[in-house]
């Protein structure tokens, strides 16, 4: 039987279940400190899925002795091993994620060890780490995506009762609400109304607790008001329209797919990638809508740069700046061409000069 390369955690030594239930515990027999008693669940499920490979490469080398305490299965052979052997199966960011992952969960099970070596090893891998994706050749200005959705929106009631004027609607209103909001992904699915999305006074709003954000941060963000006639219609309408669909299903979830239950992670992102490419000639991801979100604000208004990390929902500035702010260096790059275009024209009159001299 082969082994899966991700352990679930029903699976794990028993004493390892139980460390990790014991620091995420508020309180327990062992009393103390609980160091991953905030992890949202987006944390858990990176965390636990970082452990599970690793546990799965313990057991493929025979190293996994489900008895011992599981800090003293950490060797750094073992871990450099670990990390090369992902280096040979996924991208250099999945490679840090992974790791990390691993690392975080090693370090709750065994608070007390000197993990320094761990960390540096964590840092070395972030820092070698490269997105495989293109962003510069998928970007789009956020005013055109914010377009996009409404020019959806609109389309969908010109349509009427055709088949397909529900989830026109639908791929619109996800464009729109994400690139007013750029969330996450995770967020973005998980939406319930009278939940997440609330009316506030005169216009809708998004919230979610500490526990459901990837940074364990509240996120609050208010909708333009010019949505409001979109988000009335999809709730009075297009989206009773497609639950009429299923066989009854009931569900207090925002996006609800073509067979009327709720959607999840792969058909928004597939959607919203269908969407912007028919329309811009290339996909943009709903990751790339933070980026998009984070280099148009400040493009078009670069002393705002310090609020972008509140609009990502960011605790640091850095990271806003280190992942997602492309406006500095497109704006230089168009300076140079400028520049560059400019001496042509220039050596072009000259050239033109010495030749009727």
């Amino acid at each position: 039987m082969s082994i899966p390369l991700c352990i679930k955690r029903a699976v794990w030594p028993p004493i390892d279940q139980l460390r990790y239930r014991e620091a995420r515990e508020v309180s327990s027999f062992r009393g103390g400190r609980k160091p991953a008693r905030k992890w949202s669940p987006a944390r858990c499920r990176n965390v636990e899925q970082g452990y599970g490979q690793w546990v799965s490469f313990l057991t493929r080398n025979g190293w996994l002795d489900a008895e011992a305490p599981p800090e003293t299965r950490v060797t750094p052979d073992r871990v450099r091993l670990f990390a090369l052997q992902l280096q040979d199966r996924v991208s250099s960011c999945s490679v840090a994620m992974i790791f990390e992952g691993f690392a975080r969960m090693i370090m709750v099970m065994a608070p007390d060890r000197d993990w320094t070596w761990l960390r540096i090893l964590v840092t070395d891998l972030k820092a070698i780490a490269r997105p495989e994706k293109d962003k510069r050749g998928h970007m789009v200005d956020a005013r055109q995506l914010l377009a996009l959705g409404v020019d959806l929106m609109d389309q969908a009631l010109e349509m009427g009762d055709r088949y397909h004027a529900a989830t026109c609607m639908r791929d619109g209103l996800i464009i729109a609400v994400l690139t007013s909001c750029p969330m996450r992904i995770g967020n973005l699915t998980a939406i319930e109304i009278g939940r997440h999305l609330l009316f506030d006074d005169d216009r809708y709003c998004l919230s979610f607790t500490e526990a459901e954000t990837k940074t364990a941060r509240p996120y609050q963000a208010e909708l333009s008001p010019a949505l409001n006639p979109y988000i009335d219609i999809w709730l009075r309408d297009y989206r009773r329209r497609l639950l009429a669909r299923s066989d009854g299903v009931k569900t207090d979830r925002l996006w609800i797919d073509r067979w009327g239950g709720p959607m999840g992670d792969g058909p928004i992102r597939a959607q919203i990638e269908k969407r912007t490419k028919i329309a811009f000639g290339r996909h943009v991801w709903p990751h790339l809508a933070r980026s998009i979100a984070a280099t148009s604000f400040v493009d078009h208004d670069p002393a705002m740069v310090a609020l972008v990390s509140e609009l990502l929902g960011h605790s640091d500035q850095r990271t806003a700046h280190k992942h997602y702010i492309l406006a500095d260096a497109a704006r230089a790059h168009a300076a140079v061409q400028a520049a560059l275009e400019a001496r042509r024209r220039a050596a072009l009159v000259r050239l033109k000069e010495r030749r009727h001299a």
